[in-house]
């Protein structure tokens, strides 16, 4: 019908600045009510880039777009084309998954799109029925809508790096705050090259946004899982608890638990570690970080097990534990600590550290391997940048407390030794015998006068290092809706407290 070539450029601190638009003059239409107007039309795109207060990441991207001089998209020389229905298809279906179609602009998009097709326009310039209005609110809201729902089904409507790393404060003061970093699962997000793409989708036809949204829909295994539950009568709470879920599957990783034959996740809310292989399934309960120091969300893999380890204790529980007591001999000694520099090498003398020694990056202060040692008799290794683990443990109650989120971020295993052997890829008998020796045997500083300290150690038998070969992919999840061995959904309380966090983003939406 109209044939529009858009040339859009403003600034958002410039709000009575035109934004320009150029098109082909249809003179020979003599009914005023279908004339568009350059002019009316920019001003119509001004208005809506003006008067839209929402502050989502899609629709900064729907401003900036228009403000920048980006064409128009839906609008062609047959008014607005089929695509758009297409995208009402997608948008009229939202209501099934936990949020409101007006949300996504679909009332006004279905009456403005049912206007244009009837040429049902009011010649008055002023009315909000001019057909240069209705074309500029329909070119802005179906882009806003259509970046609404392909970024927040393909991403998630909340971005877990600035909901979860912005959440702790770790050291504040009057000109710097900084934040613990709780979220560090490789998550994609809509970059600039994802936007590009979907304009070049919206400028296509309905085949290519049909195609493009249905990509879009959410491919980790669980969402169609918490999709059917919601499906289900369900109290307010039991609603919320979906919803929480729902959005944490729609985070696109990448890579999923149920992508691996061999895995082992610890679903953080559960209070279990679960390790996989096959029909093989092995369930422990663990020990994870307290509310101050809470165990971060990561992917990584299991590389290697260390038997009898030291520990180098971490500078956080150095200031909150130990700098306290520098100078004090007989502290160190009682919790087999030894101070070593870390430029020279050399073990110093507990009575001569200052606190500010302990703080210093110089100074290591180590827990001596063996029993009795923080790390219990095994150590389960794999790369994170939080200097954590899963580890054994010398204190064995904590497994017998409902609550048991102790630690400093590192996650305590009930089974070690099951685990261990888990992490085999060859179930051999002798060396199965030497892991088990090597987390049993009297060894280190706690060995008494009721041991037989004559039966000396086997050094044979006992091993320092084991390689994980395949290494074993780990998945530290925070679910507080999660499937168990035989797939039904169990609910777990929210530890940590992070479902109000999700819910309050989400609730935007609904």
């Amino acid at each position: 019908m109209f044939l529009l070539l858009a040339s859009i450029f403003s600034s958002c601190q410039e709000k009575k600045k035109h934004i320009p638009i150029t098109l082909e003059s249809f003179a020979d239409m003599a009914d005023p009510a279908y004339h568009v107007d350059a002019d009316l039309l920019s001003e119509g795109l001004r208005h809506e880039v003006m008067a839209d207060t929402d502050r989502e990441t899609p629709d900064i991207q729907t401003r900036r777009h228009y403000l920048d001089g980006g064409p128009l998209v839906w609008v062609t020389l047959n008014g607005v084309s089929a695509k758009a229905d297409t995208l009402l298809a997608y948008l009229a279906t939202v209501d099934s998954i936990g949020f409101s179609v007006e949300r996504f602009c679909y009332s006004s998009l279905r009456d403005d799109l049912k206007r244009a097709r009837r040429l049902d326009f009011a010649p008055d310039k002023h009315s909000r029925n001019n057909i240069n209005k209705v074309y500029a609110r329909l070119e802005y809201r179906l882009t806003k809508a259509f970046l609404r729902y392909a970024e927040g089904m393909r991403f998630g409507f909340v971005n877990p790096y600035d909901a979860f790393n912005r959440l702790d404060v770790r050291d504040s003061t009057n000109a710097y705050k900084s934040y613990r970093s709780l979220y560090d699962v490789p998550t994609k997000r809509p970059d600039a090259k994802f936007v590009a793409e979907a304009f070049r989708v919206m400028s296509s036809d309905g085949a290519a946004v049909g195609a493009f949204l249905s990509a879009s829909h959410p491919e980790n295994p669980l969402y169609a899982q918490f999709c059917r539950r919601l499906r289900q009568p369900l109290s307010a709470p039991e609603r919320r608890l979906v919803l929480c879920n729902m959005e944490r599957s729609r985070w696109r990783h990448g890579d999923y638990p149920q992508l691996h034959k061999k895995r082992v996740v610890v679903n953080i809310p559960s209070l279990h570690l679960v390790a996989t292989d096959g029909d093989e399934h092995l369930s422990m309960r663990i020990g994870l970080g307290s509310l101050k120091t809470k165990t971060p969300l990561l992917t990584s893999r299991i590389k290697r097990m260390d038997f009898n380890p030291q520990w180098i204790i971490p500078k956080s529980i150095i200031k909150t534990s130990v700098r306290h007591n520098a100078g004090n001999t007989a502290y160190f000694e009682s919790h087999d600590y030894f101070i070593r520099q870390r430029s020279t090498g050399k073990v110093v003398d507990p009575a001569n550290v200052t606190a500010d020694m302990l703080m210093s990056t110089d100074y290591l202060v180590i827990q001596r391997g063996g029993e009795g040692n923080s790390l219990g008799r095994i150590i389960f290794r794999f790369d994170n940048d939080y200097s954590i683990y899963l580890h054994d443990t010398s204190n064995r109650n904590v497994f017998s407390r409902n609550n048991r989120s102790v630690s400093h971020g590192c996650i305590r295993v009930e089974k070690p030794y099951d685990l261990a052997v888990f992490m085999l890829a060859d179930k051999n008998e002798a060396l199965m015998k030497k892991i088990e020796y090597s987390m049993t045997v009297k060894y280190g500083r706690h060995r008494t006068e009721d041991d037989d300290l004559n039966t000396p150690i086997n050094r044979r038998m006992m091993l320092r290092s084991l390689k994980v070969e395949p290494q074993v992919p780990l998945f530290i999840t925070y679910y507080t809706l999660y499937p168990d061995a035989n797939g039904t959904l169990i609910g777990y309380d929210d530890i940590y407290g992070y479902d109000p966090v999700i819910y309050q983003r989400i609730q935007k939406y609904m």
